[in-house]
């Protein structure tokens, strides 16, 4: 099928990875539900009927993967110029309905039933700077007791880098921030979408960053004889001969659980690691260093607060 979009929206389904985990998650709902029976080819489902919430919808594309399972679909998006693009995309299915509503005073109390599946895509690393979070909490109150969300959820780790510019930015591909990761990853937070959120977040993380051996087995000294990083002379912040390294940042990276088997990493347009500031510090090898981690989900990138607690020795 031919899909109306705009630019934004291209580059949204130019995600082939992220769109085919979408894909085969709605896939594996009906799968799950219906035990291999998915409908008779021509739009009649074999069971009961099912409503499904695509909850800012774009350009109608998740719900043009819903459509062959589901009785009825309420799609909502809140840009007009958006809402005419699905609208158009899905008009010749009389099974979705295309809302241009803002979901939180969209009274879903007129539909009369509650809905089996919510499609909720979250595009932002750790929901710091995602405006469905907000929706999603809203609209969980409209799904059946035994109701199902795609995605399902998140979990989000953090590793100490350092950075080239002290700022936050995305790693995607229109943007390559220069930074050498210290430590290893810490998984620092695992979110189920059916539990309660609550968007004020605050986490403590524990890093210790590289000893001199796992310096040496990563080629640490001629990583940094590379030329995107002798380009910033990120060599001069490091004293390699009394093996002490600087931190300035967090990488956080965000995988989205979709499902009970489908786990995708970052993808350019679906959750794209986030570099953090944070105070510069000087570390020996093999320290551990304490990092308090605070945000708003959904409140944006300026709510984001970072302090060093503790460094440890060893």
């Amino acid at each position: 099928m031919k899909f109306n979009v705009n630019s934004y929206h291209f580059k949204l389904l130019r995600d082939y990875e992220r769109l085919s985990a979408f894909k085969e998650a709605i896939d594996d709902y009906m799968v799950e539900i219906d035990n291999g029976s998915y409908n008779n080819g021509n739009g009649d489902l074999k069971s009961s009927s099912r409503i499904a919430f695509d909850l800012g919808c774009g350009s109608g594309v998740l719900s043009y993967f819903a459509k062959d399972y589901m009785d009825n679909i309420i799609a909502i998006e809140l840009n007009n110029s958006t809402y005419q693009l699905a609208k158009e995309n899905l008009k010749e299915f009389d099974n979705v309905y295309v809302f241009n509503d803002d979901i939180l005073s969209f009274d879903f109390s007129k539909l009369n039933e509650k809905a089996d599946l919510i499609i909720c895509e979250m595009l932002d690393t750790a929901l710091i700077d995602e405006e469905e979070v907000p929706v999603l909490i809203y609209a969980k109150k409209y799904l059946k007791e035994n109701g199902t969300i795609i995605p399902q959820g998140i979990i989000n780790s953090a590793e100490p880098i350092f950075m080239n510019n002290h700022f936050i930015q995305y790693e995607d591909d229109e943007y390559a921030p220069v930074y050498i990761a210290l430590g290893k990853p810490v998984i620092y937070s695992e979110l189920n979408f059916l539990d309660d959120l609550d968007s004020n977040f605050s986490a403590e993380i524990e890093f210790m960053v590289y000893g001199e051996d796992d310096l040496k087995s990563m080629g640490f000294e001629e990583k940094l004889a590379d030329e995107k990083f002798e380009r910033f002379n990120l060599k001069d912040n490091f004293n390699i001969e009394e093996n002490k390294l600087k931190i300035n940042g967090i990488k956080l990276t965000t995988f989205t659980n979709l499902n009970e088997n489908i786990i995708c990493g970052p993808t350019p347009m679906l959750n794209p690691s986030m570099m953090v500031p944070i105070e510069e510090v000087e570390l020996n090898c093999g320290d551990s260093v304490r990092i308090k981690l605070e945000y708003v989900m959904g409140g944006g990138v300026e709510t984001i607060r970072t302090e060093i607690l503790e460094i440890v020795h060893n």
